[in-house]
Formats: C-alpha cells, structure tokens, sequence
C-alpha cells in the first residue's frame, strides 16, 4: 500500500468517526491523498466533481423524488390504505397484511424506504394499537414494510447503480419488481402464522359495495405505477421520461381530481426534493472523485486480481457478497455503498458469469434488507420518530421478519430468473 492510500484511507475513517458527514469525509479524504502528491492541482477536484454529475440519467432522481412527494401529500395514499383495508381486513392479523401491502404501493410511489416506513407508520400505527395489536409489533410492521422502497420501482438506488457501472437503468428498475413483490408476499405470510398463533383481531368483511367504491376511489393511484412500469416496460419511454410523467400525472391526480393538493404545500415539496436530489448528487460529486484516486492507484486492478483469486465460484463469491452488503446497509447511506463498492465488485462479477442486472439487484436488495437490520438500520430510526418505542422493541420484532427478507435476498441470488425474467422480456 502506497502513501497517498494510506492517507486516503486513515483522514477517510478519521473523519467519519469525528462526525462529518460521509460526503465530506470522502471529499477530504480524496483531497489530502492528492495534495499530497503535489502533482493536482486543486481546482481539479472542483472540475471532476462537476463532471461527474453531467448524466442525463440523474435528471430520474429529482423527478422520482418529487413524484413520490406529491403522491403522499395528494391524497392517494389514503385511497390506497382504504383500498387494502377492504381486500385484507377480514384475514387474521389482516390490519398487519394491510401495512405490508400499503408498504408496497406506497414503495411503488415514492421509492424511499425511510420515507414508507415513516408515512405509513404516522398513518397506519395509531389504528394497530387501537385494534389490539402489541406496540412493538405494530411499530415493527412499517419499519420491515418500508425496505420495499428502494426495491420495488421507481427507485433511486437502482438509477445510481446503473450509472455506476453503465447498465440498463430501465431493466435494473424492472428487475426489483418480481423480487419486491416476492419479499412483500413472504412477510404477509409470515404475519398471517403469528396473528393466529397470538389471536390478533380482524375487522369484519368488507360489502362487496364497499369494494367496488374503495377501488374506484383508488383507480387513478393504482395506475401510477402501472403507467410508470408498463410505459418503461413497453419501450414507450426512457427511466427519466418516466419521472417526468409520474410528475405529470401526480399534479394532475393530486390537483385537479381529488384537489388535495395546494399551491403553498407544492412549493415546500418541491423545496424538500431539491435538498433531497442535492444530497444524492454530492455524494455522487464525491464518489466520482473517490473513482478517479482509486484508478490512479490501481486499487480497482488490485482488488478484482485478489478477489478473482480468493472466489473461485458464483456461491461462495454470493454468500460473501450478501453478508458485506447486508452490513454496510446498516451502517452506511445506500447510495454511498453502491457507488464506492460497485465498481470494485462488478468485474469479479463478470468474471464469474453473474448477470449485471440480477448484481445490481442483489446490491439494492441486500441494501434494503440492511436498513431494517438492529441495531442500526435506517428505517429503525425513522421508525421511532413517529411510533415512540425505542430501537430496542423495534429491534427485537423487526428481526422475525428481517430473517424472513434475508431468505428472500439469498433466493434472489441463486434464482437468477427472479430478477432477470421481467427485464429479458423488455423491447
């Protein structure tokens, strides 16, 4: 290990432990291993990191954020509760199935996972307390919900993975359905045994007016994301185009049908997702930097000869890689671990005969697992923001499910037609 690795790698930790945020801490990091050098000058750091952001791809996280801002404020997330209240409710621990399901569609919206967990949980935990059921597993259903955000599409993780490593960002999107549809089946299953084996409530069977209504009511949300899927799906648009339209429709939806949303609360929301979109694209400034050292020094080179070397099969390279990634997704920021360690997996990867798209959701799956893993997941912290139980009864009944959603991320990884059947059958 050369000098300036060194100093990369010990002002990186350094200032990560003193709290600066890992933006900063990348970005000092890549500075002080460079200056050391004496051969770049400073004004290449700011050029670089501009350069970085030059992809008409990343115009897809602004307008994926905003859609999803606008669909939560704009009333379809009430119609979609409603929606699922009815099919589910009468099923034992139904109100429990109705999170997971809410978890999904709302996924399906906004592509944030710390953002379902924490609008469902405001919206649907009140009423799990009221009904009977224990707090911490109440609190517990949208933390394990919320995972789905950043796997089922539109998802932000997936565009910055394909830009990453230069893959399809429309079939990166579409790998994430089947899998995110699999995990969300997989908990309602699992919630379904523990409401009989505890004799949670169930709410009385819904009229079969009451679901003709409900549905009709929700007919314009449930076809956000088919349109937005569907349009990709078709060849009809592009991943960006795609943001774009779910932006459109969203107003329209939100603005002029059920008139929910108003000028004042659009302005903050389109504040919020510029903040938003400005966090993701420093880190992405930051990481195109960290990129540029790496492959000055030959790390990149270094790391796939001596990975090649040690993971001489697809399952022990699998099981290695799921492990890494599910315990830097409770310790780090999603987009921070793909854009530092995709491009050091992905040639071992190739090497192995691993499909690019089925990594690439593997990593975002493996991620989203991670965000609700104790003690730090992401999703567990959102959590007890608008539920009031501490991490510790989070922790302890996120884990039942957490386990259930590691089995869904391992048959992912050795399924490949799991994540790979919905995009090979893409125009």
């Amino acid at each position: 290990m050369n000098l300036q690795i060194a100093v990369l790698i010990l002002v990186f930790l350094v200032t990560l432990l003193m709290g600066v945020p890992i933006v900063w801490s990348i970005s000092l990091a890549c500075i002080a291993s460079c200056m050391l050098g004496g051969d770049v000058p400073i004004l290449f750091f700011a050029q670089k990191m501009q350069a970085g952001t030059e992809k008409y791809t990343f115009l897809a996280i602004f307008f994926f954020m905003l859609a999803g801002a606008i669909m939560q404020h704009g009333g379809i997330s009430e119609r979609l509760i409603r929606l699922a209240k009815t099919l589910f409710g009468n099923i034992s621990g139904g109100l429990s199935i109705v999170v997971i399901v809410v978890c999904m569609f709302f996924a399906a919206l906004t592509g944030s996972s710390i953002a379902t967990t924490a609008a469902i949980g405001a919206m649907l935990y009140p009423e799990l307390v009221k009904a009977g059921y224990p707090k911490g597993y109440a609190a517990a259903l949208p933390v394990v919900g919320g995972t789905l955000g950043i796997v089922i599409p539109p998802s932000i993780p997936f565009v910055i993975y394909g830009t990453t490593v230069n893959t399809s960002v429309a079939k990166l999107l579409l790998s994430g359905v089947m899998p995110g549809i699999l995990a969300g089946v997989a908990m309602s299953l699992y919630a379904y045994i523990y409401a009989k084996r505890h004799n949670l409530p169930k709410e009385g069977r819904a009229t079969f007016k009451e679901i003709i209504v409900a549905f009709k009511d929700s007919l314009l949300a449930v076809f956000m994301p088919i349109i937005i899927l569907g349009g990709i799906y078709a060849g009809v648009f592009t991943p960006t185009e795609s943001a774009v339209i779910a932006v459109v429709y969203g107003l329209i939806v939100s603005c002029f049908v059920y008139r929910e949303l108003k000028l004042e609360k659009l302005f903050s929301i389109v504040v919020d997702s510029v903040k938003g979109t400005a966090n993701v694209m420093l880190l992405i400034m930051a990481s195109g930097i960290l990129g540029w050292v790496l492959t000055r020094n030959n790390i990149p080179t270094m790391i796939t000869t001596a990975l090649t070397a040690i993971f001489t099969s697809k399952i022990s390279f699998l099981l290695c890689l799921n492990v890494l990634l599910l315990f830097l997704g409770m310790i780090m920021d999603t987009g921070a671990i793909i854009l530092i360690v995709a491009p050091l997996i992905f040639p071992v990867a190739m090497s192995l005969g691993i499909d690019p798209i089925q990594l690439g959701c593997i990593v975002v799956f493996n991620l989203s697992v991670g965000q609700a893993t104790p003690p730090f997941g992401n999703c567990l912290f959102s959590a007890t923001a608008v539920t009031d139980q501490d991490v510790v009864s989070l922790s302890k009944n996120s884990l039942p499910f957490v386990g259930v959603l590691y089995a869904c991320v391992l048959l992912t990884s050795f399924v490949p037609a799991i994540s790979t059947w919905l995009p090979s059958m893409m125009k």
